[in-house]
C-alpha cells in the first residue's frame, strides 16, 4: 500500500559556504563546499518515507554516474526504484551559496526532471490509485502534475502542492489542488499581495480568508514567524516557529511539507499537525545539508518534547 505519491525532481546539489552572497559583478571565493544528492522532489520523498509513510518516488534521471547513484540512494532509504525514469538528458544540476547566518541563493538547471511527461504518469498509475495522497512541486513541467492530479481526483485521493521554485500555476491545476503550500514570496505572487514585507501576523490571518483559494488548506510558512494556515470553513490560524539556531535553510519548506503530509494522513489535530511540521523545517535548519538533516520521526518526537521544556 503506498501513502504517497510524489512527482519527484532530482538535482545533484553543490553548495558552497560564503561570507556574503554576492553582488552583480562580483567574485567571491569559498569558505567550504560540500556535494549531495538533492531536489525538492527527491527531498519530499525521502523526507516522508523516513517519517514512515510508505512512498512512490516517480523521478527522471540521466543515464550518468548520478543517476546510477540516485537509484542506489532510494534502495538504502527503502524507496520503490520502479518509478525512475532513465533519459538521454543529463541529471539535474544546482548549485547553492550559503553564508554563515543562513542566507541563500539557489541556482537549478533541471536536465532530466523536464523530461517527466504525461506518459510516465500514466505508466505507473497503478502505484497512483493505491495511495492516499499525490505531492508535487515545480522542478518538473506542469503536464505530468496535472495528469496525476487529475487522476487523483477522479479516485477521491487528496493532492498536495508546493509551487516551488515558482511559477505561476495555471488554473486548471490549482482547482486540483486541494493543499496548498507556499512560503511569503510565492503567496504573494500566487494572490497579487504586494506589502507582503511589512505584514504582521494579524493582518495575514485577517487576509487569508479573503484570498481567492477555494481548497481544502492554504498554509503559508513565514520563516522564523512559523506559518499561517486556513481550512474551509475555519478560522485563520498562527501557528509559531521552534526557537534554532539557523545554519542552513535550504531544505527546509521541503522538510515542512513532509511533517505536514505525515501528520494530516496519521489524523493529528491541525495545530499539532503545524507544530510537527513547523519542528521539521526547523530540524533542517539547524543543519547544514538537506538529506543528512531530514529527520525520522523518532527524532521529531523526542525534538518536540525537548523543545517545549527548554521554552518554559
Amino acid at each position: 500500500m503506498v501513502d504517497v505519491f510524489v512527482l519527484c525532481s532530482y538535482v545533484n546539489a553543490n553548495s558552497l559556504v560564503v561570507k556574503q552572497l554576492p553582488k552583480a559583478g562580483e567574485s567571491l571565493q569559498a569558505e567550504s563546499l560540500w556535494t549531495e544528492h538533492g531536489g525538492k522532489g527527491l527531498n519530499l520523498a525521502i523526507g516522508m518515507q523516513r517519517l514512515g509513510l510508505w512512498t512512490y518516488p516517480l523521478i527522471a534521471v540521466g543515464n550518468d554516474t548520478p543517476g546510477d547513484a540516485l537509484i542506489a540512494l532510494l534502495r538504502s532509504e527503502g524507496l520503490d526504484t520502479q518509478g525512475v525514469v532513465r533519459t538521454s538528458i543529463p541529471s539535474g544540476f544546482g548549485v547553492g551559496l550559503v553564508t554563515a547566518d543562513g542566507d541563500n541563493i539557489i541556482v537549478v538547471y533541471p536536465g532530466a526532471n523536464a523530461q517527466l511527461n504525461i506518459g510516465h504518469v500514466q505508466t505507473a498509475s497503478n502505484a497512483l490509485q493505491d495511495c492516499r495522497l499525490v505531492c508535487a512541486q515545480f522542478e518538473i513541467p506542469d503536464a505530468p502534475i496535472q495528469e496525476a492530479f487529475r487522476q487523483a481526483r477522479q479516485r477521491g485521493i487528496k493532492t498536495l502542492l508546493n509551487p516551488s521554485p515558482w511559477r505561476e500555476p495555471e488554473t486548471v491545476l490549482l482547482a486540483l489542488t486541494d493543499i496548498l503550500v507556499l512560503n511569503e514570496t510565492e503567496a504573494a505572487a500566487c494572490f497579487g499581495i504586494t506589502d507582503v514585507d511589512t505584514m504582521s501576523l494579524v493582518q495575514w490571518l485577517r487576509l487569508l480568508p479573503l484570498l481567492a483559494w477555494e481548497g481544502e488548506l492554504l498554509v503559508v510558512t513565514l520563516a522564523e514567524r512559523g506559518c499561517v494556515a486556513l481550512q474551509r470553513g475555519q478560522v485563520a490560524i498562527h501557528e509559531s516557529a521552534w526557537t534554532i539556531t539557523p545554519v542552513d535553510p535550504t531544505g527546509a519548506g521541503d522538510a515542512f511539507t513532509a511533517g505536514l503530509a505525515y501528520a494530516l494522513l496519521n489524523d493529528y489535530p491541525f495545530v499539532k499537525a503545524l507544530r510537527f511540521a513547523n519542528a521539521c523545517g526547523a530540524m533542517v535548519t539547524s543543519r547544514q545539508g538537506v538529506l543528512s538533516a531530514l529527520p525520522f520521526v523518532a527524532q521529531v518526537n523526542t525534538f518536540i518534547p525537548v523543545q517545549d521544556s527548554s521554552s518554559t
